[in-house]
């Protein structure tokens, strides 16, 4: 799935719609709407003013309160097409024509995703956790969320209701930077390991978003093109292979019914 680097990339690879109109809207699929604040009919003529990300939600301002919200659920894109091109993707669910030509392409071959039209963000935000790249988010603030907590540190990490946007394969990444193991009860963190794991989690996370996001298979930024940070993970997926710190296997195991991944002689 898509989590905040892929999603951050996106809405800068979109920032060049901004200003643009859309002309048409092209449903293939109704189902794929997941809350209708108003018909869809009524995107017709807005202009977009700007686009946000909320954790794993890409939103699209639009004028008089109105806004498109995208969730890409485990498979989906959104990506920019020029006029010239023809659509052959299979798995469109929704295109977006815009005044000056091009296109916003909605695709998900499993259909785990969804669009939104709505007019208050809050409501549909309500529940959603900080955001981990905020002002928000101190290491005093991380402190707060793991103190007394007996649940393990990894499925705090991945609690959206706690923080917003980290997945899979960025909590195994900064937990291995921060050498602590995800299974750790989030309450039995040291200061100093909290410190580590914070400034872990930005680092991780603006890396990826430096690399354009990580691409195993489907996801792709605006311009439907791969992410690099696959190049750069030193655990997720690398199960077997040598620690880039003391030279061990790599090893996987199930954090809440999740696959993780770690050095079990730095991570402690």
């Amino acid at each position: 799935m898509p989590e905040l680097p892929e999603i951050e990339t996106i809405r800068n690879s979109l920032e060049t719609i901004i200003g643009t109109r859309i002309s048409r809207t092209d449903f293939k699929r109704q189902d794929i709407i997941k809350r209708e604040d108003f018909a869809p009919d009524q995107l017709v003529g807005m202009m977009v003013k700007s686009i946000g990300r909320r954790g794993k939600f890409l939103i699209l301002y639009l004028e008089q309160g109105y806004y498109l919200v995208v969730h890409l659920g485990m498979s989906g894109r959104f990506y920019i097409l020029d006029r010239q091109t023809h659509i052959e993707a299979p798995h469109v669910h929704l295109i977006i024509y815009l005044d000056d030509g091009r296109r916003l392409v909605y695709q998900d071959p499993r259909r785990f995703g969804g669009i939104r039209l709505c007019h208050d963000l809050q409501l549909v935000f309500a529940h959603m956790g900080v955001e981990p790249l905020s002002r928000q988010f101190t290491g005093a603030h991380l402190a707060a969320l793991c103190h007394g907590r007996q649940v393990a540190i990894k499925n705090l990490l991945l609690n959206q209701c706690l923080i917003s946007g980290i997945g899979n394969i960025y909590a195994d990444e900064a937990l291995f930077r921060a050498r602590v193991r995800g299974t750790r009860p989030a309450g039995s963190l040291t200061a100093a390991e909290i410190k580590r794991l914070h400034r872990a989690i930005r680092e991780v996370l603006r890396q990826s978003i430096a690399a354009q996001g990580t691409t195993f298979r489907d996801y792709r930024d605006g311009w439907n093109q791969e992410g690099n940070f696959q190049n750069f993970l030193q655990v997720y997926g690398k199960t077997g292979h040598s620690c880039s710190n003391c030279g061990r296997p790599i090893q996987r195991e199930i954090i809440g019914g999740r696959s993780s991944h770690y050095c079990g002689h730095c991570q402690k």
